[in-house]
């Protein structure tokens, strides 16, 4: 029988219900076992289904140079698995398609691991995409600490690490390999697509509504909901705490009753403000 899949979701309490989305989609399409493990962001843990939290090995130096609550996370992976095996990491904002088992068989030749190449419009390969990577964690050491002071001191910027960057690269010569792009497709899914990454902060649609594939993620997210991945507990937090839109659960598109609602709110919000201005002199 196959190993079981070893894969890292990098999260925060603000992506709460995106993970959870995420973990639905990974074992609903896994014919293996998987070892799904979340980095928390918010509280600097690793979490494990059966297992209390545990401290991330990251530095507050460290943490707090994150721009979104996780993107340092990543580079943690192969030193939780004590640089042994392969594991795959990959941003909560993404639902899983396909059997992710076949990602991480993928040849990897002598690579670190393998990436998304010419991930941010550039034709070259000199800017890699790291939302989903998978490790040769023998091959990837990484030494964030050094790294940090090393982008103090200008001998680098931090997109040049997080995107692989020449001016990375020529410090820490890691040699990077392209992963199969339908494993990180951005913001698109086609027949053949096996991961679909929202990358647009302006309409994931658990933001906002009618994100062309957005009803695709309302599928697995009410499926998740009957499964008894995501709670109402889950929803109220996420919506008590604004990280997804007041009218989730109306799902990705727009109706006659929902636009009359939201027109309702706004409106009643204007009023408000008017009233305010002319009236409410205390």
């Amino acid at each position: 029988m196959a190993a079981p899949v070893t894969v890292f979701i990098s999260s925060g309490e603000a992506s709460r219900l995106e993970r959870k989305v995420l973990m639905y989609s990974l074992r609903k399409n896994s014919k293996r076992d998987l070892d799904i493990r979340v980095f928390n962001g918010t509280h600097n843990t690793v979490e494990r289904d059966g297992h209390p939290p545990e401290p991330a090995p990251m530095s507050l130096k460290v943490k707090y140079q994150n721009v979104t609550e996780f993107s340092n996370y990543r580079f943690l992976v192969p030193e939780i698995c004590g640089h042994v095996g392969r594991a795959i990491s990959m941003d909560s904002d993404t639902i899983a398609v396909g059997d992710i088992g076949e990602l991480f068989d993928a040849e990897m030749g002598d690579n670190a691991f393998l990436a998304k190449p010419a991930a941010y419009g550039d034709k070259s390969d000199e800017q890699w995409g790291l939302s989903v990577v998978l490790f040769d964690c023998a091959r990837a050491h990484f030494a964030l600490d050094q790294y940090f002071d090393e982008i103090e001191a200008g001998m680098y910027e931090y997109g040049d690490l997080h995107q692989m960057r020449p001016r990375f690269l020529a410090n820490h010569p890691f040699k990077v390999g392209r992963i199969d792009p339908r494993w990180n497709e951005f913001d698109h899914c086609y027949k053949d697509t096996r991961l679909i990454h929202y990358t647009n902060l302006y309409s994931q649609p658990w933001k906002f509504r009618s994100h062309p594939y957005g009803d695709l993620w309302f599928r697995y997210f009410h499926e998740a909901r009957r499964a008894g991945y995501i709670t109402d507990r889950d929803i109220e937090l996420t919506l008590v705490r604004a990280y997804a839109r007041r009218d989730l659960l109306e799902g990705n598109r727009w109706t006659v009753y929902s636009y009359l609602r939201q027109t309702a709110r706004e409106l009643r919000s204007e009023l408000r403000c008017v009233y305010t201005a002319l009236f409410d002199r205390r």
